[in-house]
């Protein structure tokens, strides 16, 4: 459906062409005129807007208006004031994507012909984890004839329209110009993928390269990724696991491009582990008791998962690094963690990684800042 089948006619099409830019890209959050808070929609997705329309109440003068997608109307919808009450942001942005899902068809999971690789890990579907992202870097060999100008060393996850979770050992000094890549499971592939410039590096403020503590940093892209049913954001776990008694119908998947054995740098498919067990604090400490990026040992922000599979041993390995820990239970899933460091790949020492709930807070402050006031 566009604009001018369902404006007045006093709404011509000259004056849409005329303002046809973005103010705030559909997905955005927004203020209503009313000063209500809300997020940006097709007008057409948004009863409160349509009713407008079929009232005569809009024209080229209207408030509420984020701008236009070709010639659609993307206006400020409210939210449901139910829908946001006692909600913190990360929760509120989660409804948001729950409701961009059940308006797409929804794509069957279908893992009958896997294709065992990493450490008995499998290769992934397409569309199966639509908010992979893989972090690009100037690629150092780039002189060489077979060399490729960008290499994708690292992952990250999409938590919103325009911000990247990651690592923040992967990104520590990088340059904002290098690309991340959305939308394809083939980094190989050409067609599906979108490629969009990093234009804000945020690690954060406590991380230091000389350790392993506080290893988390956010990625905010030049423009937001254009929405579609392999590309869209995951929902953060909003509670802490210790508080969640997780049982046995908890499974924990590690995903990436990293390498695919000792001797690789790395799998151009997007790859999955099978279901992983969480380890207690305890336990894998020992583990970490001399590691030299470690002088306090693990601490309260870090996870610790292991395939208990001791024939299998399936796990992260290097270029993992920044990509999802995800939780599923049933049919719904999150992010809980972020692939920090381990010992080795696909040994019985437990992987590490850090805890997303341990940094939600600051995570929201720097994705949702206008949503933090509310609560």
């Amino acid at each position: 459906m566009i604009l001018y089948e369902i404006i007045p006619a006093k709404y011509n099409i000259s004056e849409i062409e005329i303002i046809s830019f973005y103010l705030k890209a559909e997905g955005s959050y927004c203020r209503t005129e009313d000063g209500e808070k809300g997020v940006c929609r097709k007008i057409y997705e948004c009863p409160s807007r349509l009713q407008e329309v079929k009232e005569g109440k809009r024209n080229s003068d209207s408030k509420g208006r984020c701008g236009f997608q070709d010639f659609t109307e993307i206006v400020c919808c409210q939210f449901n004031i139910t829908d946001k009450i006692g909600l913190r942001p990360a929760e509120i942005a989660c409804r948001e994507y729950e409701n961009e899902i059940e308006t797409n068809s929804k794509e069957k999971r279908d893992t009958a012909e896997v294709q065992f690789n990493i450490f008995s890990g499998t290769q992934t579907e397409r569309g199966e984890f639509p908010y992979m992202v893989a972090l690009g870097y100037e690629n150092e060999d780039k002189d060489d004839d077979n060399s490729e100008a960008i290499k994708y060393n690292c992952g990250g996850t999409l938590i919103s329209s325009q911000y990247v979770l990651t690592a923040a050992h992967c990104v520590s000094n990088i340059q904002e110009k290098v690309p991340v890549r959305v939308g394809s499971e083939d980094l190989k592939s050409i067609g599906n993928a979108q490629r969009i410039p990093i234009s804000n590096v945020i690690p954060h403020p406590q991380y230091k390269r000389s350790v392993n503590y506080n290893d988390v940093a956010i990625l905010k892209l030049s423009t937001p990724v254009r929405m579609e049913n392999n590309v869209r954001p995951i929902c953060i776990q909003t509670k802490s696991l210790d508080s969640m008694n997780v049982q046995s119908n908890v499974t924990f998947i590690v995903i990436g491009w990293g390498a695919t054995s000792f001797d690789e740098d790395g799998s151009t498919k997007l790859m999955k582990t099978p279901g992983l067990s969480l380890v207690d604090k305890e336990s894998c400490a020992k583990s970490f008791n001399d590691f030299g990026k470690l002088p306090r040992g693990l601490d309260d922000n870090m996870l610790c998962v292991l395939d208990t599979n001791v024939t299998r041993r399936s796990d992260a390995c290097h270029g993992d690094s920044g990509g999802p820990l995800l939780m599923f239970i049933g049919s719904s899933h999150s992010i809980v963690g972020i692939t920090a460091f381990g010992q080795s790949c696909g040994g019985s020492i437990p992987g590490v990684y850090t805890a997303v709930y341990s940094f939600l807070a600051w995570i929201e402050n720097q994705v949702w800042p206008e949503m933090i006031n509310e609560r």
